[in-house]
């Protein structure tokens, strides 16, 4: 268990407390059961019970969590499916938008280039070095050591 998570689980097990009896007894045993095994000893929440939600500094993570257990314990089975259908469209159109963004047939698209060879070959021209032969080595030689002298 990683700390951010136990840290979150702090904050969720005091939002828990605060909530009314009648909201409290909807979530699971387990589940409350879990959050308390796993939250932090040493952590300091920075929730203030005297103080609504909505109006506290709270992590991002802790909203999600607050979202879930919202989703799967406190709502009515209609508005679940609906969230539920809700999360579906949104995952799906990431994917595409990942699907678009990392397409394997498009990746390298804007990369290539597209080059004319006609033109290449007019701007390449073609050197032909004369090779030198066993005698113009030699003469070349000699005389190279003779004009330092």
């Amino acid at each position: 268990m990683n700390s951010i998570n136990s840290e979150v689980y702090v904050d969720i097990s005091i939002i828990i407390k605060m909530m009314p009896i009648e909201m409290r007894e909807k979530i699971s045993k387990s589940f409350i059961n879990f959050i308390e095994k796993n939250k932090s000893n040493n952590y300091v929440s920075n929730i203030n019970p005297k103080i609504p939600i909505r109006e506290q500094n709270i992590r991002k993570e802790t909203k999600e969590m607050l979202g879930i257990i919202y989703r799967d314990y406190l709502c009515s089975n209609e508005e679940r499916n609906k969230l539920l259908k809700q999360e579906e469209q949104e995952i799906k159109q990431y994917e595409e938008e990942l699907r678009q963004k990392y397409d394997p047939n498009d990746i390298f698209k804007n990369k290539q280039k597209e080059y004319n060879y006609e033109k290449e070959k007019a701007n390449v021209a073609m050197v032909e070095y004369k090779k030198e032969t066993l005698i113009e080595k030699i003469l070349k030689f000699f005389k190279s050591r003779f004009k330092k002298y």
